[in-house]
Parts: structure tokens; C-alpha cells; sequence
């Protein structure tokens, strides 16, 4: 298994598209920290925990990013028909599946620890020239930070999950920015009741993001959906590429 990882792994750090959506994801951070700052409401002002949690969820920029590296960890081997020979070189699919989502968490983890000193190291110091103090050590930041370890964690499995019950990787990536962009954002925002038990809903909450209504998911809540959603997208992927034909 330590092989199929390291494999893993090598494919990625030699894909150019890997790369743009790590520097895409980075880039978003301080995008998503101005974007905080500058429309802070008086229901969530800047002085306020969960204005200060709204400006350090720019942590979780990356988790949309890293689970379209797990859609194409997973539809790229369709895409670039080299998913015979990995599947004939570990005939046991599942070892597979398994190695792809141990490899998609690291760089999920690695890529949460670099958006969170970005945001800490960009915020803090936006927020000190406002005149507001906030320490290392509050829930303010730690829990956000937290929440995107969790969420963009949980997201490389969901992607490699989607990866393999849809192997065409333009229609599978196509159908999750529009889903998580548009309707689910929707959802979230006119019918929280409905959203807050959706993927971007629970990763909302995890991120520490606010919104009008307020009523996302308690925080170890949204990450039990989350990892539940998590479970079984990769399990149910797991299942349709274990009984599916490859020529």
C-alpha cells in the first residue's frame, strides 16, 4: 500500500493541471480574506466571533479545488486510458481506490496547513490595522482552521468517489462546480433547513462561515455529515469500479 501511495503521489506532482489548482487554490485565500473584511454586516461585524470566524474560513478555499483533484486522480485514468494498466498492475481495485484516497488526503492536509498559515499570516495583520485584536489561540481561529483541515480532508475521498461513478472527468467536474456553486448554494442560503445537511452546507460550518439565517450544523455535527457523505460517495465508487468491465 505504501507504494501504491507514493505512486500516487508522483502522478500528481508530475501533473501540470495538479499545480494550477494548488496555486488557484492559494491564490483564493487572501481573495476570500478581502472579500470577508471589506462586506463585513452589522448582523456580523469584524468584532464579532462570527465575523472574525467569517474571515479565517479562508482556510477551506481550497477544499472545492482539492476534491477536483480527487475527480481527476480518479476520471483521469479513464480520460487518458491508463486505468487497464493500473488496474493490471494491482488487480485488487479496492487497494487502488484506497491508495488514491490516502494520497488525495495528504495533499488535502498539506494543502489546509498552507491556506491556514496564508490566511493567518494575511488576516491577522489586516485585522491589527483595523484596530482589532485577535489571538493565535481563540476559537476564532482555531476553529476554522480546524474545520479545514476536516473539510478539505474529507474532500479529495468525495472527488475520488465521484471520480469513479462518473469516469468522464469534463461531465464529472462540470456537474460538482454547478452543484456546489450554484445549487447548493442556494439551497443553503433560501432553504437553510435543507442545506445545512448538504456536502457544502456541513463544510459551511466546519469553515466557520455565516449566513443570514444562521442556521448551519454545530460544528462536530457538520463534520459527522461530512465524513459520512465522504464514507459512502468513496464507498459507492468503490463498488461500481470493483464490478465494472474495463477493457
Amino acid at each position: 500500500m505504501k507504494n501504491l501511495i507514493h505512486a500516487e503521489l508522483l502522478k500528481l506532482r508530475t501533473t501540470r493541471a495538479f499545480w494550477a489548482y494548488i496555486a488557484a487554490a492559494l491564490a483564493f485565500v487572501p481573495v476570500s480574506i478581502a472579500l470577508s473584511i471589506t462586506t463585513a454586516s452589522d448582523t456580523a461585524p469584524l468584532t464579532s466571533s462570527e465575523g472574525l470566524r467569517g474571515v479565517i474560513s479562508a482556510a477551506s478555499a481550497g477544499g472545492l479545488l482539492v476534491l477536483l483533484i480527487g475527480i481527476t486522480m480518479m476520471a483521469g485514468e479513464f480520460r487518458h486510458n491508463t486505468a487497464t494498466t493500473t488496474f493490471l498492475i494491482t488487480p485488487v481495485r479496492n487497494r487502488v481506490i484506497a491508495a488514491k484516497v490516502a494520497a488525495g488526503t495528504i495533499v488535502g492536509l498539506v494543502l489546509a496547513a498552507a491556506s491556514s498559515v496564508l490566511t493567518v499570516a494575511v488576516a491577522l495583520p489586516w485585522l491589527a490595522a483595523r484596530d482589532i485584536d485577535v489571538s493565535l489561540l481563540s476559537g476564532d481561529v482555531g476553529v476554522p482552521v480546524l474545520g479545514a483541515f476536516i473539510a478539505t480532508g474529507l474532500a479529495a475521498a468525495v472527488g475520488i468517489g465521484l471520480g469513479a461513478l462518473m469516469p468522464n472527468q469534463t461531465l464529472a467536474i462540470t456537474v460538482v462546480v454547478v452543484w456546489t456553486s450554484i445549487v447548493e448554494a442556494l439551497l443553503v442560503g433560501f432553504l437553510p433547513e435543507v442545506g445545512r445537511w448538504l456536502p457544502t452546507g456541513a463544510a459551511s460550518a466546519l469553515g466557520g462561515t455565516v449566513t443570514a439565517e444562521g442556521a448551519l450544523l454545530p460544528f462536530w455535527g457538520a463534520a459527522l455529515v461530512l465524513t459520512g457523505y465522504a464514507l459512502a460517495i468513496a464507498a459507492a465508487g468503490a463498488n461500481l469500479l470493483t464490478r465494472k468491465e474495463i477493457a
